[in-house]
């Protein structure tokens, strides 16, 4: 009984030594713990501080916007409505959007989807002067595109037309905070679209004589009164008003270096060297219209706008009233034409994808957003290929058929 008694004392000992070492190990890991309990219950205090200032936010923001109005004449000259102050809206948003291009590239269904969220027409473009473009959305529109059952709180606008000319210049002037929307699309599909539209409409007669082939001119010098869009004698529609990339280029967002210069019809006479430079300060949403059914387009827009979301439910189609008579530009007839075409859609791709894409990829830059910029990457390579599958590209920029 003693040596049993005795070995069990000594066991008893060896225990409490051990958990002698245990104990702070413990105590550390309680704490450890405690710790991570500790700092998950901040964590959440964290998060729901964020949350409660962006709701705080986004009431304040609210409340601007269902007040506004009340400071409407202050933003002309003389609190009459003809003329609009320089930054106008110095003290908050006036004009929310603006989409601004290009035809025939989405912007009638931009235009219907972000009725929902504005009082504005659904389907048509209001190609007037800023001023009086901002009266319409304050005085016209909310009573005539109001809807009962839900609060249209943003103001916006569509003219296609904006894009190209020296639009944009006076937004960027009087309403610098109005965020821009642009679309674009294949230049041989845009054409083709375009083409029927007016063909259609029974408008092409009247400027093209109903051959594509009588608009293939620029208009030279562009400075001209008669220049319309890079189009000469006021015609609606030619083949380098598809040159995307110049007008893109125009706001002024990239360095415009001599390299890309070389790029931005350096042969056209408003292009290269005699690019003018707009700088337009307005931020830019560009968009690819093939991805209009795409969510997340409609979920990157509601976040460059500020808007909770953006209903998509509307898809719309200006094609003219007589498609019986549309035109397929893949036709034989139409090869010369389309390598002609071509060599600007091949450049507009190179520019977009060197020069304008990286921008949004760009941390420090959040005047140019484009959603899932990879994936507009890919689609824009697909501008370098004829659409028709009957094209190549030769080295020195020329398309043969083969």
């Amino acid at each position: 009984r003693t040596i049993s008694h005795q070995g069990t004392i000594i066991m008893a000992a060896r225990k409490i030594r051990m958990l002698q070492w245990a104990l702070p190990s413990i105590a550390f890991i309680i704490l450890v713990v405690n710790a991570l309990l500790l700092h998950r219950d901040i964590s959440k205090i964290g998060v729901m501080e964020e949350i409660d200032d962006i709701n705080s936010n986004n009431n304040m923001r609210k409340e601007y916007m269902r007040n506004r109005a009340k400071n409407f004449y202050s933003w002309y000259e003389g609190n009459k409505t003809e003329t609009l102050l320089v930054n106008a809206d110095k003290n908050g948003t006036i004009m929310d959007f603006a989409i601004v291009g290009f035809a025939k590239c989405g912007t009638t269904t931009m235009e219907a989807n972000l009725a929902h969220i504005a009082p504005m027409p659904e389907e048509q473009d209001v190609c007037t002067p800023i001023h009086p473009t901002v009266y319409y959305a304050y005085k016209n529109w909310p009573q005539q595109y109001s809807a009962p059952d839900k609060e249209k709180l943003f103001r916006g606008t569509k003219c296609p037309a904006f894009i190209q000319g020296g639009w944009l210049a006076e937004w960027s002037k009087h309403l610098p905070r109005t965020k821009l929307i642009v679309g674009i699309r294949h230049p041989v599909l845009w054409f083709q679209s375009f083409w029927n539209q007016q063909l259609a409409n029974g408008n092409t007669r009247r400027f093209a004589g109903d051959d594509p082939y009588n608009v293939m001119r620029v208009c030279n010098p562009p400075n001209r009164k008669d220049c319309r869009q890079g189009c000469p004698t006021n015609q609606l529609l030619c083949m380098h008003r598809g040159r995307f990339h110049l007008a893109l280029a125009a706001l002024g967002k990239t360095e415009l270096t001599a390299e890309e210069r070389n790029i931005l019809a350096a042969e056209d006479p408003d292009g290269g060297e005699d690019l003018i430079n707009m700088n337009v300060i307005n931020d830019v949403f560009l968009y690819e219209q093939q991805t209009l059914g795409e969510d997340y387009v409609w979920d990157e827009l509601a976040k460059y706008l500020g808007a909770e979301q953006i209903p998509h439910d509307r898809r719309h189609n200006a094609r003219g009233r007589g498609q019986d008579k549309a035109v397929d530009f893949c036709d034989g007839k139409y090869d010369e034409f389309r390598a002609k075409m071509m060599q600007i859609s091949y450049e507009a791709a190179t520019w977009l994808q060197n020069f304008f894409i990286p921008l949004s990829k760009d941390e420090s830059r959040t005047d140019v957003v484009i959603p899932r910029s990879d994936t507009f990457y890919e689609l824009v390579e697909s501008y370098k290929l004829d659409p028709c599958e009957k094209l190549r590209r030769l080295d020195n920029g020329t398309y043969i058929l083969g």
